[in-house]
């Protein structure tokens, strides 16, 4: 005679415990690395999203004249001059459509206006350049009298020290703009750069030399950087180019 067949053991309600026990320990485990993975990701396409900006920029200086990109985004409020905006002008450089957010930033301004803008202003970019070297922000007073404004590239004394891109501030008055004021950053320039900058943007802590974000270099490359890297006073930095080195 066949024996009677036999039917396979079902899991006590202590086994399934314990197996849910493991797959949430795991999941514990893996899912900070995941999503450091993820934010390293991010980072990575950010730079390239630079470095592509970089190549664009050196293309448009040598097919005019030597002179650098401008920018022509407004901040806190004031009329945009879109005909010279960076971002409209590299554009030719392109096949696709130009890349101007950086993949790490969920600012809320994408689609709501800026608080305290008029006319209202809406985040059209991550990206700013430094208006140390834009011919129409040059600021006369931070220099000595007589100096040349860093206009065009053969001006710069050294491009591979030179900051030009940077990523703006997410929130607050200059989430709009495409640039920043580097000549108001000397007398507290960790909590007045991080206003105008997300010198944050790719690691906390926010508003300190730590903070880490990506920075895009007049010789073509970019780099993920702490604050403190590339600010540490008015006579060190990369981003004024008469004492970048």
């Amino acid at each position: 005679m066949r024996p009677p067949p036999s039917h396979p053991r079902a899991f006590t309600l202590i086994e399934l415990l314990v197996v849910v026990s493991i797959i949430a320990l795991l999941m514990a485990i893996l899912l900070p690395s995941l999503g450091k993975a993820r934010e390293r990701a991010r980072t990575t396409r950010c730079l390239a999203n630079m470095k592509g900006m970089q190549f664009a920029s050196f293309l448009y200086s040598q097919e005019n004249d030597g002179h650098m990109i401008q920018a022509g985004l407004a901040h806190v409020g004031g009329a945009p001059n879109l005909s010279v905006a960076w971002i409209n002008t590299l554009q030719q450089y392109y096949t696709n459509k130009i890349l101007v957010r950086c993949p790490s930033d969920f600012s809320p301004y994408w689609d709501t206006p800026v608080p305290g803008t008029s006319p209202p202003s809406y985040r059209l970019t991550s990206y700013g350049i430094n208006n140390l070297v834009d011919p129409d922000l040059y600021v006369s007073n931070f220099y000595p009298p007589g100096a040349t404004p860093f206009a065009k590239y053969g001006n710069i004394p050294v491009p591979a020290a030179t900051i030009q891109f940077v990523e703006m501030a997410r929130t607050g008055g200059f989430a709009a703009s495409d640039h920043p004021h580097v000549e108001n950053w000397p007398v507290n320039p960790i909590v007045v750069a991080a206003s105008q900058l997300a010198t944050d943007a790719h690691g906390t802590p926010s508003a300190s030399k730590a903070s880490r974000a990506n920075y895009g270099f007049l010789d073509g490359h970019a780099e993920t950087l702490h604050f403190g890297d590339t600010y540490t006073s008015v006579n060190k930095n990369n981003y004024d180019p008469a004492v970048a080195k």
